[in-house]
Parts: structure tokens; sequence; C-alpha cells
């Protein structure tokens, strides 16, 4: 039942923001009572940083599924920004800015430390693909937070003028990535 209520509350919380979501509303589409939701969670603060934090280690293990089926960096990137793009989302940043004036230090750290894992997943995948020579070498950690900053362009229905479908706006912000701005 925990772990029911941990993801309708994620979900909730990525579709709807902070604020929004009240403790009824999670047990509803969790389909439990609300007495159910807090027996498990003293406060909404705490179930939003439980939920949060799970979540994140729910993509960095699906991060490491997607990278880990895929050869050859330029793919597993592909692929990665295409799955990610197919979820419609809050923007991460965002929502955590609006949770952080009810959070206490620690639940801010462990949100953090799981939103860590997930760079420390493509971090590793970069830093393969250096040792392998297929891309330049380069700070990987700083290369996977760049990658999945790009990624949030993935938020937008339309860039400017132009409406891309997820595949295209993936592989141009991949394509962006891997070649940069440079005329070369």
């Amino acid at each position: 039942m925990r772990d029911k209520v941990l993801m309708a509350a994620s979900a909730m919380f990525m579709e709807f923001g902070y604020e929004p979501v009240t403790i009824n509303a999670i047990a509803e589409r969790a389909g439990v009572t609300k007495a159910s939701v807090y027996y498990y969670f003293t406060n909404k603060a705490v179930l939003f940083a439980k939920s949060v934090s799970a979540m994140m280690r729910r993509i960095s293990s699906s991060t490491r599924k997607i990278l880990e089926a895929n050869s050859g960096i330029r793919d597993k990137l592909e692929q990665l920004a295409f799955t990610k793009m197919s979820r419609p989302h809050l923007e991460f940043e965002s929502l955590l800015r609006e949770a952080i004036p009810f959070l206490s230090a620690e639940q801010l750290d462990d949100i953090r430390k799981a939103e860590h894992s997930i760079h420390e997943v493509i971090a590793k995948t970069f830093q393969e693909a250096m040792d392998a020579g297929e891309i330049a070498r380069a700070n990987s950690l700083l290369l996977s937070h760049a990658f999945t900053a790009l990624l949030m362009i993935g938020t937008r229905e339309q860039v400017g003028e132009v409406h891309y479908s997820g595949r295209e706006l993936s592989d141009a912000i991949v394509a962006l990535f891997w070649k940069g701005i440079s005329p070369d």
C-alpha cells in the first residue's frame, strides 16, 4: 500500500506541482483512505520528499537500463532523450522550488542525492564513451548535467514557431549536444 501511495503521489506532484496536490487527492488516486496515507506519511512535505526521492531512484534505474540496452553513445543518448520526452511532466527544478519552503534541509538533501544518482549513471556512460574514444575528453558529470539541461527543452510543446514530434525534438537536441554550435 505504501508503494501505491508513493507512485500516486509522485505522478500527481509531477503533473500538477506541489501546492495544488492534496493528501485527499493522492489517497483517491491511490485507491486508499486518507488515514492510510497518514499512517505512512505524517504530512504532505514528508510524502513529497519520499515520493520524489523514490521516483528519482526509479528514473536512475530505468536510465541505467536504457543506457545498457543500446550500443554506441549517440544511440544511447537518442533513446534516453526520446524516452524522457515521451512522458509529460513539470520541469523538476520549478517543482522543487515550489516545495522548498515546506521541506526540511534533510528532506531536500535526500531529494538532491536521489537526483544525483541519475547524473552518476549518465556520467558513467559518458566516461565509458571517453575511454572508448567515442567522444572527446571532458568532465563526465558536467556532460551529464549539460545533456539533461538540454532535455528540459522537451517540456515545451513547440520551440518558437516550429512544432516537433517527440522523436524529432529528441533527435534535434541530441544533434545539438553532439555537434555543439561549432561550424566544423
